[in-house]
């Protein structure tokens, strides 16, 4: 009988395991881990305690584009969201000091985030559902750091095509833009669109950092 108890607990504790595995979205728990080992002799009565991790301090840090520095800035206005792969909310917070927020998550709260959303950071564009895995996850001890890429908010360069003898709007102009001194025979515009039926043309750029752009406009001289 108390072999068959034993058997039956064995087998929950691998099935409980298993289950928190398969919570994970990039991160997983499940499996064994060594405690310790132990030569137990007959009718010896061994006592050990186990400490096991089952809460982690959980930072979240933030990275400009491809850099590999951290940033550093404060924001009480910043809201940082963690969600599963269902887009269920795990953990939410608020404000960020010195390009740090912070959260403590157990294990099974931790293996279930599979996504962190970020908005209002400082001078940077929302980030949403950004993938959580191992290339953004990593821990140290009772530690989880999470890495979030950010981007600054698309520049733009919009305005309207007039003529300058009447001022009337002038539809399908194409405005084109090119880096400060390229070679427009030998080089395509950085963005080309036509101005529409209102004379309005937009560009937008994504940049890393400033550029110095020369715009044109074609089939017409620019007063």
């Amino acid at each position: 009988m108390d072999r068959n108890i034993l058997i039956g607990a064995g087998v929950f504790v691998t099935v409980a395991l298993l289950a928190m595995a398969s919570l994970a979205g990039g991160v997983s728990f499940g499996g064994f881990f060594k405690a310790f080992d132990k030569t137990l002799s007959p009718g010896e009565q061994y006592e050990r305690n186990i400490t096991v991790r089952k809460y982690y301090n959980v930072s979240v840090r933030f990275q400009k584009g491809n850099s590999s520095s951290y940033l550093a800035f404060d924001d009480n206005d910043s809201t940082i969201v963690l969600a599963d792969a269902a887009g269920v909310e795990v953990a939410r917070m608020t404000g960020v000091n010195n390009g740090r927020a912070y959260v403590r998550l157990s294990n099974y709260e931790l293996a279930a985030v599979a996504s962190v959303s970020a908005y209002g950071i400082s001078d940077y564009a929302d980030v949403v559902n950004q993938t959580v895995n191992d290339t953004v996850l990593s821990f140290s001890g009772t530690s989880a750091y999470l890495t979030v890429k950010v981007l600054y908010p698309a520049a733009s360069i919009s305005g309207y095509v007039t003529d300058d003898l009447t001022g009337e709007a002038i539809v399908g102009v194409a405005v084109a833009a090119f880096s400060d001194g390229t070679d427009l025979n030998a080089t395509a515009p950085l963005e080309y669109v036509a101005s529409d039926t209102s004379g309005r043309y937009a560009m937008t750029f994504e940049l890393a950092d400033s550029m110095a752009l020369d715009v044109y406009v074609e089939g017409y001289e620019v007063a």
